[in-house]
């Protein structure tokens, strides 16, 4: 028997998806603010005079961006609480999503770390060589020279980089997380995946559509803060 497709269906799909956004842009909040607290202390590792402290940093960020998230998403979920467990500590009960984010958190910093760093060393060095010559303290001149200048070289970057976090929230749905792709593939699952086709059109769109907004708003951040620059230095 042949299956009839229902694209009249989509709209409705998309309705249904979108009610698990709430949980899913949680997810991407609260693993981008803790990868960038992550990648800030790493690049300041890998920036060190000490030898040490920079392999160290330096191997983190290599190895972060060297194994596949959902390797790292089985490493935290399964293994994790196997290990602990050995030593009385049980987080088999935590919520799953718990995982997802420290995951992501975990796996995006290396990104943020690289981009930090690569932002911070395009701004000219004879820039904090003169602010140090006329007095200023390092935090100053961070503060008020290299700063300024080297967030607004991340901006593009960074802007990329919560796009890829997003996409990669998709994940949750391989440990049971109703994030927008969990709920596409349970309100599939529930037709027998007799409608599988539609549902993952509708998150398709979804994605894209969120994709679009995020992108048009790094822009848009982006234009702001160059103009911004622009009439605080004229």
């Amino acid at each position: 028997m042949n299956y009839t497709y229902d694209f009249a269906s989509i709209p409705g799909l998309i309705i249904k998806i979108f009610q698990a956004f709430p949980l899913t842009m949680g997810i991407l909040l609260i693993s981008l603010v803790i990868s960038l607290a992550i990648g800030a202390l790493v690049t300041v590792g890998a920036l060190s005079k000490n030898h040490i402290v920079q392999a160290i940093s330096k191997g983190y960020i290599s190895f972060m961006r060297g194994i596949p998230t959902l390797v790292l998403i089985f490493l935290l979920y399964l293994g994790l609480p196997q290990v602990l467990k050995d030593f009385g500590i049980d987080i088999g009960g935590w919520n799953k999503a718990i995982f997802i984010i420290a995951t992501l958190s975990l796996n995006t910093s290396a990104n943020m770390a690289e981009m930090m760093r690569a932002s911070y060393l395009a701004v000219d060095k004879g820039q904090r060589e003169a602010a140090y010559s006329v007095g200023m303290k390092p935090f100053t001149a961070f503060r008020r020279i290299i700063f300024p200048q080297a967030f607004g070289i991340a901006i593009p970057t960074l802007g990329n980089n919560i796009i890829l976090l997003f996409k990669e929230t998709s994940l949750g749905f391989t440990i049971g997380v109703i994030d927008i792709l969990g709920k596409a593939r349970a309100i599939s699952a529930a037709s027998f995946g007799a409608n599988k086709l539609e549902v993952y059109i509708a998150s398709a769109v979804i994605y894209w559509i969120i994709c679009v907004v995020l992108e048009q708003g790094s822009k848009y951040v982006e234009k702001m803060y160059t103009r911004g620059r622009k009439k605080a230095t004229s």
